[in-house]
């Protein structure tokens, strides 16, 4: 029986959720229950990530752990990837893969492609490259005030875009995030790429009317690219109009950043009106959207955002800067702000706290919310992701 191996070598920590990984864990879960046989290769650190959250072994799920990286990705990369490689290696032939035999890389760094690159003509298995969001050009991200360090971000872009090209020259299929990116794909090989918009644990959102306790509600990763400097800025101009209005941020990122986050906050005036509440997933997560009466997305660059989609099938109204990657993606429900107008952004969230009935006309309709949890909901979008997968390697 063929079989789907995914290659978790940069899956998130436990205690930290990037999309990429959450994808892979509703691939895993889903594809095992439907009768694939699953294996995860994946550093024995990182394990919890996956059974903690759904993705749990048995007799179509095993997990084969790998040693952990002793040194760091990027300062080290020649010593990484040959970790990787040796490491994946092992797993491979413990596991017996073959001709025939998907391999699905979690991520691309150097250590997703370059091991996987090297091994796939010992293995003979179909190699399923993933590339979810490309970096913006020195140009862009000056332009248009991303606050990316500018040369830190050049090499980022030429680092990235070389792994891309090596992974296209050997992958037997992509996976992306939004079809706007298929533009980065040749004609002829865009049947074999899958956009992959990542899905929403229906059954964690709670049943009936929960209290709106909460003001409003920001989840991310802490960084530069997901605009919480900037939603700080904002959060002061509606703390002004809006008296006693709290902003509740789920999510957690590299210490320093939080360090900054947080004197920048106390710098602007609202250190008590921003609760900092680290990281929280699955119900936990879902039962503070549904007891806040907004939630704010406010990423400046970005081709999905999984989060927002989680807010809407809440029922949350979300306000969110005009993204163009983002029109096709969200649409009912959404408070679109002109890229980068703070003033307009603040103005729209303080109008919604102010009047119930702004925000129950910029919310989604109850029909809107049930047309919204079937699209979104993981065992859509991994069932399509299956169709693609017994059409185009199977």
């Amino acid at each position: 029986m063929q079989r789907f191996i995914i290659a978790a070598a940069s899956a998130s920590k436990p205690g930290e959720m990037g999309g990429n990984t959450k994808i892979a864990i509703e691939i895993a879960r889903a594809l095992s229950q439907s009768g694939w046989r699953v294996a995860v290769v994946v550093p024995a650190s990182k394990l919890a990530t996956f059974t903690e959250n759904g993705a749990t072994p048995s007799p179509t799920l095993e997990f084969v752990c790998i040693e952990d990286l002793r040194v760091g990705e990027f300062s080290h990369p020649v010593a990484s990837t040959l970790h990787v490689l040796r490491e994946y290696r092992k797993a491979f032939e413990s596991l017996g893969a073959g001709p025939g035999d998907i391999v699905y890389a979690v991520c691309n760094f150097h250590t997703d492609i370059l091991p996987l690159v090297a091994l796939k003509r010992r293995f003979r298995f179909r190699y399923l490259a993933t590339h979810f969001l490309f970096s913006p050009f020195i140009f862009e991200n000056l332009a248009r005030g991303y606050r990316l360090p500018a040369l830190k971000w050049l090499l980022v872009w030429f680092y990235e875009r070389a792994l891309f090209l090596l992974a296209k020259a050997f992958a037997d299929a992509f996976v992306i995030t939004n079809h706007s990116d298929m533009r980065h794909f040749r004609r002829a090989f865009r049947e074999r790429v899958f956009a992959f918009y990542g899905g929403v644990n229906i059954a964690q959102i709670p049943a009936g009317r929960i209290a709106k306790t909460r003001d409003a509600v920001f989840c991310s990763r802490l960084h530069p690219q997901k605009g919480v400097e900037g939603l700080l800025e904002i959060w002061a101009r509606v703390a002004a109009a809006v008296p006693g209005a709290k902003l509740s941020i789920i999510g957690n990122g590299a210490s320093d950043y939080e360090e900054l986050l947080r004197r920048k906050a106390a710098g602007l005036g609202i250190a008590d009106a921003v609760d900092w509440l680290g990281y929280v997933n699955n119900e936990a997560k879902f039962a503070i959207y549904a007891s806040s009466k907004v939630f704010i997305h406010s990423t400046v660059f970005d081709n999905n955002g999984m989060v927002a989609a989680e807010a809407l099938c809440t029922g949350l109204p979300v306000v969110m800067y005009d993204l163009p990657a983002l029109r096709c993606v969200y649409r009912e429900g959404c408070v679109k702000i002109p890229y980068g107008d703070k003033d307009a952004f603040a103005d729209a969230i303080a109008g919604l706290l102010r009047s119930p009935e702004r925000r129950a006309a910029a919310a989604p309709t109850e029909s809107e919310i049930a047309a919204l949890r079937l699209r979104w909901d993981w065992r859509t979008r991994t069932r399509e992701f299956q169709s693609f997968l017994e059409e185009r390697l199977a």
